[in-house]
């Protein structure tokens, strides 16, 4: 199973880890954990490490 840590680009702080999905509907980035938790942010994807499981976006907080 390969779950990925969410960074925000601006300052590398971690939105959420054991991120399961991603979602990209209309400039909102809709993540779901293992857990099932959701967290929706304004954004985009800014880039994906498929090695490191890491996701970084680039949302309008920074």
């Amino acid at each position: 199973m390969c779950l990925s840590n969410i960074y925000r680009a601006s300052d590398w702080k971690l939105l959420m880890d054991n991120t399961a999905k991603i979602e990209v509907k209309d400039g909102i980035v809709i993540l779901r954990d293992l857990f099932g938790r959701i967290l929706k942010i304004s954004g985009s994807i800014a880039s994906v490490d498929l090695e490191n499981n890491e996701v970084i976006l680039q949302t309008e907080e920074g």
